[in-house]
């Protein structure tokens, strides 16, 4: 009778151990997402073609951080000013059902990577130029378990997250620097040519 109990006690901690919590991770009707270019002002994306921007689920067990990469990631669909796809519930191996945690959105353009760099949150782009941003901070317990398993927690809507803005980063040039750099290059294919 003791083996069977300890063997029970083990199958239930094991069990656990492996626990992944649900998340809805797509956008809502109230899912604003805004890009911001250099020297600009924020407006939404609009008719970015599907896979030209990506987001990733950051989560810790403080609001203060540190915020960690949870190895989930969506990206955008072809609405404006949104982000996707609809009813993309994936697990997270890092969150028990059940469990409170903190989490924030990271969000980059296609331009940057198609993986989530740690090295963006410090400011540290390798020389790459696009947008990034992070979303505010929410929390909420994520749904799964048993033996009823509960809803999964919506990360944007309602109590979580309403959008957010992200902003040009590395080296963006200017519309005056572009016509600069095309006039001289003009200019030297002119005096190429007379020689």
């Amino acid at each position: 009778m003791k083996k069977l109990a300890a063997i029970l006690c083990l199958g239930a901690l094991t069990t656990g151990a492996f626990a992944q919590g649900l998340v809805t991770f797509a956008n809502t009707g109230i899912t604003q997402i805004s890009t911001t270019p250099a020297g600009g002002t924020a407006a939404a994306f609009s008719a970015s073609p599907v896979g030209s921007y990506y987001f990733a689920l950051l989560t810790s067990a403080s609001g203060a951080g540190p915020f960690s990469f949870s190895g989930v990631t969506a990206t955008n669909t072809a609405s404006a000013g949104r982000m996707g796809p609809p009813g993309y519930t994936p697990t997270v191996a890092s969150w028990a059902p059940g469990a409170t945690l903190f989490y924030e959105v990271a969000g980059w353009s296609a331009s940057l990577g198609a993986a989530f760099n740690p090295n963006w949150l410090n400011g540290q782009f390798g020389g790459a130029s696009g947008f990034f941003g992070t979303s505010a901070i929410a929390s909420g317990a994520a749904g799964g378990g048993s033996p009823v398993p509960a809803p999964a927690l919506p990360l944007f809507g309602g109590t979580g997250l309403q959008g957010f803005n992200m902003s040009a980063v590395g080296a963006v040039p200017e519309p005056t620097s572009m016509a600069l750099a095309g006039l001289g290059a003009a200019a030297l294919l002119i005096f190429r040519r007379r020689k």
